[in-house]
């Protein structure tokens, strides 16, 4: 994000809402293909819904319109979730149309010699799709434990 009020604001999120929550959200966001902050998204979302708000209420009180119109902007919030849980199954899917090709690989490079760790490495480095994916996010999540637990 090139925006400075949505990182300050980001900030003021980060201070607010407890880590737990956050790290919660940005799993949840990480799994739909969402790389932005999960406090980014946040101020995101408060942002579109006030000036949706403030535009509605202008609208209300010059069109006549029912107060029910300002509902409408929190449906972001239920439409973001449907589009990550949409990217996650069409993710589960194209992993379990891959998977084959990617053990199949794994197999030949473990028969050739190769240790499992140099296997993987290798494979991370020359291979794409979502398997070779998950498995890069998988050894660095393994790699930050170690680092964590002094390894």
């Amino acid at each position: 994000m090139k925006f400075r009020i949505v990182k300050d604001l980001a900030l003021v999120v980060d201070n607010i809402v407890p880590d737990k929550y956050l790290s919660k959200l940005q799993e949840f966001l990480l799994t739909g293909a969402i790389f932005t902050d999960a406090s980014q998204v946040l101020v995101l979302l408060m942002i579109f819904i006030g000036v949706s708000e403030i535009v509605l209420g202008i609208s209300i009180a010059y069109a006549n319109l029912p107060l029910s119109v300002l509902i409408v902007p929190f449906f972001i919030v239920p439409g973001l979730f449907t589009y990550v849980i949409v990217q996650q199954e069409r993710r589960a899917q194209e992993i379990e149309r891959t998977a084959p090709d990617f053990l199949r690989q794994l197999t030949s490079m473990l028969q050739v010699g190769l240790s499992f760790e140099n296997a993987m490495e290798d494979m991370s480095q020359y291979g794409q799709g979502p398997m070779y994916d998950e498995m890069i996010r998988w050894c660095f999540s393994f790699q930050k434990a170690l680092y964590i637990i002094g390894c």
